[in-house]
């Protein structure tokens, strides 16, 4: 009694730094409150701060870009040059310094976001990186046949967009999990001038894409009208885009460089999604032992699953044939009619698989049931976001071609093609988002939790089997002693070897269905992102619509959609690793 009275009365609390209470808690917890109030406003002073400065330089830019887009004036393309280039220089130079410095202080990270940069997202960051850097080396060996005529920041421009390819992978793959707990401010600042950059490369991407698709299907629909006119465009068009003149004959077609496009829009998307995701980790503390993660998890690693590979291996083989013979289709007016039926006869079949797998799996959700995970989670709450502001693009494109099929007479199999497509169009997403979103907030069994202890030092095999064998006898002696408590582990033993079992035969359905949903949304991706505009052949929307009108809607939506494509793909594919 005499050494606890004296240790409670003699311990100094700075000294001892067990959990103990001290004796006058009010000043000694009124200076920490405060303090931690203070941060977490400034934490919201900072992220409003680099918000109002990526915002400022996002509508800049597009002020620029639209005056270069409406104006035929060179001066406004030169200053948008210009602008863009002096931003992807200084952002290269600060992504430098900020590897540099992050190499030469190992103290620099002492936090990584487990979830942030899977390997999937950073293989895919590479993979289109680099057809980026082919269609920039592309358009620079273009521009450079032109050197009369081309001012020379047209030259330097897509030089420094390489630089900035190249330097932009790099950080990416090596900063996308650090948490940043110095100089916050001027992190958070030049991370949203980055991702502001990035969102800039693909407005002009996507703008330049759908003006050549949109001629060429101006130019398709002359053609149709009479042959004559369409020898006489065809020519002018060509002339248009020989204006310049080569000096000799031209070694690269502009229209080479167009196809690698699409890489370049998932290229930026890609970085955009990353970037923010390390925006908002900048002076975020988290336990990097966390149990989730993102990599090759047990899906990857065991069974393959032979059903969801065989049946989205069929879907992506059918749908290259049926895109090569709508291509084809697309220069003859007699085959476009036979190639078009069939290509929507595709589309409705393989949208009605996406959706009985879609519904199977929601089923499955609701009769393996789980706790949900409500973790704060950027990662998780970026897909979310991005999923369901992306189907929205899809939503709108659907629904104007619903409403024009539905007041065109008469309303023939095209019409009833059209109609039916828009309408499976809804629901597929519709289902696909539910599905994927309630797969990424599900939680592990808790089951297979308790039958993964953390890891212990190796034990040999013969004292292994020798304490099994004496906790097996204590087992039975104790369960001896009475025989209604021995009936009932009994019981919850095989309850839980039957819940396991179960759960591995779902588990093993689910990667079927992951892997099928995966393989058929990047057919889906394909298809429109490399110039399938199978609304837009039929010729019914453009006679409700215009052709003015119909363009800007679809110009507007169908980036959006193919960008959900790839999107849900990635989902998937995190899906399946994880189950």
């Amino acid at each position: 009694m005499e050494d606890t009275l004296e240790l409670n009365t003699t311990d100094d609390p700075l000294q001892n730094r067990t959990p103990v209470i001290p004796e006058d808690p009010l000043q000694n917890r009124t200076p920490v409150i405060p303090e931690e109030e203070e941060k977490r406003d400034w934490k919201k002073g900072s992220r409003l701060l680099s918000g109002l400065v990526g915002c400022n330089v996002l509508f800049f830019s597009c002020a620029l870009l639209t005056c270069v887009f409406t104006e035929d004036v060179d001066i406004f393309e030169k200053d948008f040059f210009i602008f863009l280039t002096l931003m992807m220089v200084l952002c290269i130079s600060w992504m430098l310094f900020q590897m540099f410095f992050t190499w030469r202080n190992k103290n620099a990270v002492l936090y990584k976001d487990c979830q942030a940069g899977p390997i999937w997202m950073r293989a895919g960051i590479i993979l289109f990186g680099i057809g980026s850097l082919i269609m920039t080396s592309l358009k620079i060996a273009y521009t450079a046949e032109s050197t009369d005529c081309i001012t020379p920041m047209k030259i330097t421009q897509p030089v420094i967009q390489a630089l900035f390819v190249i330097v932009q992978t790099c950080f990416l793959w090596i900063s996308c999990k650090h948490c940043v707990q110095i100089h916050l401010i001027t992190t958070r600042c030049f991370l949203m001038m980055l991702l502001m950059v990035n969102l800039t490369i693909w407005i002009i991407t996507v703008t330049e894409e759908s003006r050549h698709h949109t001629t060429e299907l101006e130019l398709f629909f002359r053609r149709k009208a009479s042959e004559t006119n369409s020898t006489e465009n065809n020519k002018g068009g060509d002339e248009d885009e020989n204006s310049c003149g080569c000096s000799y004959k031209c070694g690269i077609n502009k229209r080479v460089f167009l196809y690698l496009y699409p890489f370049n829009v998932e290229y930026n998307l890609f970085a955009a999604a990353m970037i923010y995701i390390m925006w908002k980790n900048v002076g975020r503390k988290i336990d990097e032992n966390a149990f989730f993660h993102h990599g090759l998890g047990p899906g990857v690693r065991k069974h393959i699953p032979l059903l969801g590979l065989f049946s989205g291996l069929a879907i992506v083989i059918t749908g290259l044939v049926m895109f090569i013979l709508y291509e084809v289709g697309r220069e003859n007016a007699q085959k476009l009619w036979v190639s078009l039926t069939a290509f929507y006869f595709f589309h409705l079949i393989s949208l009605s698989l996406m959706c009985l797998a879609n519904v199977v799996g929601i089923v499955i959700f609701q009769l393996d049931k789980r706790n949900m995970c409500n973790q704060k989670n950027p990662s998780r709450t970026l897909d979310t976001v991005l999923l369901v502001l992306a189907t929205l693009g899809q939503y709108g494109i659907s629904y104007y071609s619903i409403i024009a099929m539905a007041f065109t007479v008469p309303f023939g199999l095209m019409c009833g093609l059209t109609f039916s497509y828009s309408v499976l169009m809804i629901i597929q997403h519709s289902l696909q988002n539910a599905f994927i979103i309630e797969g990424l907030h599900r939680l592990p069994p808790a089951n297979l939790l308790k039958d993964h202890p953390k890891k212990t030092s190796p034990m040999p095999v013969e004292q292994h089997d020798s304490l099994r064998r004496i906790s097996v006898q204590e087992d039975e002696n104790r369960l001896s002693l009475t025989s209604p408590q021995r009936n009932r582990r009994l019981s919850r033993r095989e309850t839980l070897a039957r819940n396991i079992k179960s759960h591995l035969k779902k588990r093993k359905t689910m990667k079927d269905f992951y892997l099928f949903l995966f393989l058929c949304n990047i057919i889906f991706w394909i298809m429109p992102a490399f110039g399938a505009r199978i609304r837009f052949d039929t010729g019914l929307e453009v006679h409700f619509y215009g052709f003015s009108m119909w363009a800007i809607i679809t110009n507007i939506c169908l980036p959006f959609g193919i960008f959900y494509r790839m999107h849900a793909a990635a989902s998937l594919l995190e899906l399946y690793s994880m189950a």
